[in-house]
């Protein structure tokens, strides 16, 4: 295998034949072209008989974007991924990606299209978490690119996301979350329920909707947190494990909380054999009047809307489990209890999301030891 050098223009070009086309049985060549010296042509044509000689050459096609990242979504991730992660995915490729990319070959997307990408939607007022999610998501595709031989390198990893700017965590005082449980005791016993969990336990929604008696060890005062429910479009109300090992945990549950789910049990017991055949009995803890679970997204519109009715600031359902993990910081709990009833991956998650409490309460160590000190040295004068 040699190469065939000549000018084009000012420029330095070369030639390689390369054999016949399995296909076509026609003679296949391989040309590069825009070399200013003939040395230069020489050092790239000899790199190229290496990569042929060596099979490392990759042909970078003419896939458009769009093309690819159907393909992406259709044969890699929607058979890896959960339901609800694979919609969101295929959400953001869809609204996002595809408009941005979708007729540009993928061997002409540079860094700076990216880059200048996700500056056009941080101006649009685009939260920096998406756009680092829209980074994962082109990161992660592009590398199967090259495992398909479309891109020799993965371009992305030149391109940085913009940073998480730290968020001030919205939470309820102890008073204010009374305040919202008494105004959610007049509204349909699930929906209490589920606000009494939120606040008693941090579970996340999906962790109350998914939970079912079975999972209640009310006895030990226990809970099995070990699923999540979901709404997926297309899909549903679906049921999934646990996203991670942390996720899968065990929590305790006050004596006030064990009594309030034996009365919430009672009265959907009363409600079965009031339906009878009706009931569709499917063992969840927070269901329908019918049995039947409850779509997370009622919940969020019951929460909105109930908000407006009592007198307290204005915080989403997630905020719960702050106010949960907040307030049994500030009571003197151990970081790693509160991390464990959680379910963070380590501490140090649970320590770098409530730094703000961390931060109070080593004020108030300081204090203590101080007052400690000064005790002590009364004592020795």
């Amino acid at each position: 295998m040699k190469g065939y050098f000549h000018k084009r223009g000012s420029k330095w070009a070369f030639t390689i034949d390369v054999g016949k086309d399995p296909e076509t049985g026609k003679r296949k060549q391989k040309a590069l072209s825009g070399f200013k010296t003939k040395k230069e042509a020489e050092k790239a044509c000899a790199k190229l008989i290496m990569e042929l000689e060596n099979g490392e050459y990759i042909e970078e096609t003419k896939t458009t974007f769009g093309a690819f990242i159907n393909d992406w979504l259709q044969l890699v991730a929607k058979p890896t991924l959960r339901p609800t992660t694979y919609a969101g995915y295929e959400s953001a490729v869809r609204s996002r990606l595809i408009p941005a990319f979708k007729n540009r070959k993928l061997v002409d997307i540079k860094p700076i299209h990216v880059m200048r990408f996700y500056s056009s939607l941080l101006d649009e007022g685009i939260t920096e978490e998406f756009v680092q999610y829209l980074h994962s998501i082109l990161k992660n595709s592009f590398r199967t690119a090259i495992k398909w031989e479309l891109l020799k390198q993965n371009i992305m990893d030149k391109v940085e996301p913009p940073s998480r700017k730290r968020k001030q965590l919205r939470v309820w005082t102890l008073e204010e979350a009374i305040s919202f449980l008494e105004a959610a005791k007049e509204t349909r016993q699930h929906f209490y329920m589920t606000y009494v969990l939120a606040i008693f336990t941090g579970m996340r929604r999906g962790e109350i909707l998914a939970l079912k008696w079975t999972d209640c060890m009310l006895d030990e005062g226990k809970i099995s947190v070990n699923k999540s429910l979901s709404f997926v479009k297309g899909h549903g109300i679906v049921c999934q494990e646990a996203k991670t090992g942390s996720s899968n945990r065990v929590i305790s549950i006050s004596d006030m909380i064990v009594e309030e789910l034996r009365k919430h049990r009672l009265q959907q017991q009363k409600m079965k054999l009031m339906l009878g055949e009706a009931y569709q009995d499917n063992g969840y803890v927070i269901a329908k009047e019918t049995g039947e679970p409850v779509n997370p997204n009622y919940i969020f519109n019951h929460f909105k809307k109930l908000l407006g009715k009592v007198d307290v600031p204005p915080i989403r359902f997630h905020d719960l489990r702050h106010t949960h993990a907040t307030i049994m910081l500030k009571l003197g709990e151990h970081p790693k209890v509160v991390s464990e009833r959680l379910g963070h991956s380590n501490i140090q998650m649970t320590m770098n999301v409530y730094s703000h409490v961390t931060l109070d309460m080593q004020k108030e160590s300081s204090d203590r030891f101080e007052q400690a000190f000064q005790a002590a040295k009364r004592k020795t004068m």
